[in-house]
């Protein structure tokens, strides 16, 4: 069989051998951010007065390996932003891979009077019309609805007509908190009021 092959070889001519290689790239490293999506939660308070005097705190997520950056701002470990003007906010979340999620803010400009009839909403006006609850038609969880019902607030809760708000048994409104809703609707009855 030796004898054969060599013959063949010698018969064939000069044998030609071409080598060849080829490159195997290394597959890439798997994304670390694949599937990592940020389910971003905030409370915030709104500037009174067009004052920077706003703030966002960041509810979720939260952690020791996650730091937070208003704007282009650097990042920081804290999750709560103070002093802020009106305006609209873009808020980025960086986990320790740095794998990143926005979640966007608006503070709003809330006038002095407004502000605190907002705030006597909220301590007098729960569970009845607050937290998705309609009594007697009203709803004020939006600052539109606030608005747009500042007749009926007045009526209610410093006239007490045709009856009291909040109900009896509870305490009417003290002479201060009415007096608050009064100058509001004297300015204008307004958000920026």
């Amino acid at each position: 069989m030796k004898l054969k092959l060599i013959s063949y070889c010698l018969l064939a001519g000069p044998l030609l051998f071409i080598a060849s290689c080829s490159k195997k790239d290394t597959p890439a490293p798997a994304d670390p951010c694949t599937g990592v999506s940020y389910n971003v939660t905030s409370t915030k308070t709104e500037a009174i007065g067009a004052l920077n005097n706003g703030t966002i705190t960041i509810s979720e997520p939260r952690g020791d390996t996650i730091s937070y950056k208003i704007g282009s701002g650097a990042y920081q470990p804290s999750w709560y932003f103070t002093n802020l003007a009106p305006g609209n906010y873009v808020i980025t979340v960086k986990n320790q891979k740095g794998c990143t999620d926005t979640a966007q803010i608006t503070i709003l400009n809330y006038g002095p009077k407004y502000a605190a009839v907002k705030q006597i909403i909220l301590g007098y006006c729960g569970p009845c019309h607050l937290n998705g609850a309609v009594n007697g038609g009203k709803n004020f969880d939006t600052d539109a609805s606030i608005i747009n019902s500042w007749d009926r607030i007045k009526a209610r809760a410093v006239d007490s007509n045709p009856s009291q708000m909040p109900e009896i048994p509870n305490a009417p409104l003290t002479t201060v908190d009415k007096q608050k809703i009064t100058d509001w609707v004297n300015a204008g009855h307004r958000q920026t009021d």
